[in-house]
C-alpha cells in the first residue's frame, strides 16, 4: 500500500523583500511574490527545478486570501497560471484559520484516491499591510459577529474569546496568572528566533495590565502579519523514484502524513450549543481513522490564536482535564494520560511566530517541519530545541472556535497493525438566540470590552453572555436598576446574577434585578 509523504515546508515573510518595493506593491502582488519565493525556497531545499514541478504537478492545493476579499471562481487557477503551472486539477480550501491543516488534509485526500499524484500546497496572505484603518477592524468584526444577536451590543472577536475564557476560568478554577505564566512561556520559546515576530521582545508587565477584552491583553492574542508558505506532497514509491532520477536530494527524509480530519461548529458564537469546540470531535476522526493511539504523539502543535484556545483544544485533542493541562503548558508541554510528557510549540506558535489570518497554521506546519529538519530556512531561526518526534500532531482552529482541523505525522511507515476504528463523536447542537421582553435569566459570563474602533460607544462597556434556559442564550450590555450603563462586570457572578433582557432599538439589554 502506499502512503502519502511530505517532502519539505518553506515559508515567506516581510522580511524576505525590500522594504521600499514591499510596501510599493499592490495587496494582491504581495500574496503572488509570496508565493512565489515560499515556493522557490523550497524547491531550492529540495534540490528541485521549478521546470520538474511544473511538468510533474497534477494537484494545486490553496486558499483565498481573506485579506483581499473573495475574488471569485479562478484564485488557485490564476496563482498557478503566473507562477507557470499549467494542466492541475485546482482545489481551493475555504476554513478560516483551520485552512492550512485543511488543505494538507485535502492533499492526503488526492494522493491516497491517486498514488501517482503531485500535490502543491501552497498559499499567502497580507493582513498586516492590508488592515490599517478603523474601517478595517470594524469590517473584522461584521465579518464574525452576528449582525442580529452580537454586533449591535458591541461585541468583537476578541470579546468573544474572552467570554469563552472567562466561563472557562470560572468553571476550572484557571487565575489570571495561569494564562500569563503560559503566555510567558511561550515567549520564552520564541524570544531568540530571528524569523519571529517578537525576535528578542521581552513581555512587560504594563502590557499584561492592559486588557483589550478581559482577561486578554496583546501578548495572549495571536500576531497577524503578512505570510506565505509552500509543501509539497507525494506518494512515498514517487519521492523514491524522483531520488533515484537525481530529481530531489537523496538525503531527504520525508515524513509520513498518515491521518488528518476536521469537523465544523456554528459561524457565530451565539449559535454553539453549549459553546462546546468541535476540536474534540476532530481528534477523534483522527486518532480512529489513522489507527493510532493518543498516547503514541511525542510532539504536538496546538493552534494558540488566543492563551485560552491552546488550553481547550490541548484539553479536546488528548481527552485531558482542562486544570491538569493548564499545569502542563506552563512547561510547554502536555502529561498525557500514560504520563508521557509532550512537547509542544516549541518555536511560540502564533502568539509570536509569524501567522497571517487565512492561513495562520502555516506557523504550526513550519514548527513541525522544524523538528524533522524539512524547513527550508533551518538556518534562520535560531537555536530551536528539537524532540526527534516519531510521532506529530497538528491542529488548527477557525474563528471563535468554529472549524477545527488536524493531521499527523510519522517519520515511519504505518504498519499494518494500523486499522482505523469507528469514531465515538460528541453531537454538536445549536443555540436558540433571542429572548422576549421582559424575560428573566442569570449571567453565564462576561467581559469588559476596551477597545472597539469603529463603534458608536466609547468603551469601556460590559458585555455578557445571559443563560434563559437549555441552549438558549442572549448577548447583552449590563444595566444597572436605574438604566445606566455598566462599564465592566467585575462584581458580576455567574450563575447567580439575575437580570432582565429587554430590547433597546437593535440591542439587547440586561438589567440588573
Amino acid at each position: 500500500m502506499s502512503f502519502p509523504v511530505l517532502l519539505g515546508v518553506a515559508d515567506s515573510t516581510i522580511k524576505d523583500f525590500p522594504e521600499a518595493e514591499y510596501k510599493g506593491w499592490s495587496g494582491q502582488s504581495k500574496v503572488f511574490h509570496h508565493y512565489k519565493k515560499s515556493i522557490t525556497t523550497l524547491l531550492d531545499f529540495l534540490g528541485m527545478k521549478n521546470e520538474t514541478l511544473a511538468s510533474e504537478i497534477t494537484d494545486f492545493v490553496s486558499v483565498e486570501a481573506a485579506s483581499l476579499g473573495k475574488q471569485g471562481y479562478g484564485h488557485t487557477v490564476r496563482i498557478a497560471n503566473d507562477l507557470g503551472y499549467t494542466g492541475m486539477k485546482a482545489h481551493v480550501i475555504d476554513l478560516g484559520g483551520a485552512s492550512v491543516t485543511g488543505a494538507i488534509g485535502q492533499a492526503r485526500t488526492i494522493l491516497v484516491d491517486n498514488p501517482d499524484a503531485v500535490v502543491l500546497v501552497a498559499a499567502a496572505d497580507v493582513p498586516k499591510s492590508a488592515f490599517k484603518q478603523v474601517s478595517d477592524l470594524k469590517l473584522v468584526n461584521e465579518t464574525v459577529c452576528h449582525p442580529e444577536f452580537e454586533l449591535d451590543n458591541g461585541a468583537t472577536l476578541i470579546a468573544m474569546y474572552g467570554l469563552l475564557m472567562k466561563r472557562m476560568m470560572f468553571e476550572e478554577g484557571i487565575s489570571i496568572s495561569d494564562l500569563t505564566d503560559i503566555t510567558k512561556k511561550f515567549r520564552t520559546n520564541a524570544i531568540g528566533n530571528p524569523r519571529a515576530f517578537t525576535y528578542q521582545q521581552e513581555i512587560t508587565e504594563k502590557q499584561m495590565s492592559r486588557p483589550i477584552s478581559d482577561p486578554y491583553p496583546s501578548p495572549m492574542i495571536a500576531i497577524v502579519t503578512d505570510h506565505g508558505f509552500a509543501t509539497l506532497l507525494v506518494s512515498e514509491e514517487k519521492a523514491e523514484s524522483w531520488k533515484a532520477k537525481g530529481w530531489i536530494r537523496k538525503d531527504l527524509k520525508p515524513i509520513h502524513l498518515v491521518g488528518a480530519s476536521h469537523a465544523a461548529h456554528s459561524e457565530y458564537f451565539i449559535l454553539k450549543g453549549g459553546f462546546a469546540s468541535p476540536s474534540g470531535n476532530a481528534g477523534e476522526r483522527l486518532f480512529s481513522q489513522s489507527g493510532y493511539r493518543r498516547e503514541e504523539v511525542d510532539y504536538a502543535w496546538i493552534y494558540d490564536c488566543f492563551t485560552g484556545m491552546v488550553i481547550q483544544q490541548s484539553s479536546q485533542y488528548f481527552k485531558l482535564p482542562r486544570k491538569d493541562v493548564v499545569e502542563s503548558l506552563k512547561n510547554s508541554s502536555l502529561k498525557l494520560s500514560n504520563e508521557k510528557n509532550v512537547p509542544i510549540n516549541a518555536m511560540g506558535g502564533i502568539l509570536n511566530y509569524q501567522a497571517a489570518m487565512s492561513i495562520s497554521a502555516a506557523t504550526g506546519l513550519v514548527d513541525i517541519a522544524v523538528q524533522y529538519g524539512l524547513y527550508a530556512q533551518e538556518d534562520q531561526v535560531g537555536k530551536v530545541q528539537k524532540f526527534s518526534p516519531k510521532v506529530s500532531l497538528l491542529g488548527g482552529n477557525g474563528g471563535i472556535d468554529s472549524i477545527n482541523s488536524v493531521a499527523l505525522f510519522s517519520s515511519e511507515r504505518p504498519g499494518p497493525e494500523r486499522k482505523p476504528q469507528a469514531p465515538q463523536l460528541s453531537p454538536l447542537s445549536l443555540n436558540r438566540p433571542g429572548a422576549d421582553p421582559g424575560e428573566e435569566g442569570i449571567v453565564w459570563s462576561s467581559t469588559t470590552v476596551n477597545m472597539n474602533p469603529g463603534f458608536s460607544w466609547k468603551p469601556p462597556y460590559s458585555l455578557a453572555l445571559v443563560k434563559l434556559g437549555e441552549n438558549r442564550f442572549v448577548l447583552a450590555n449590563i444595566h444597572e436598576k436605574d438604566g445606566t450603563l455598566r462599564k465592566n462586570g467585575d462584581e458580576l457572578q455567574y450563575d447567580r446574577t439575575r437580570v432582565k433582557i429587554d430590547r433597546d432599538g437593535r440591542r439587547w439589554k440586561a438589567t440588573l434585578l
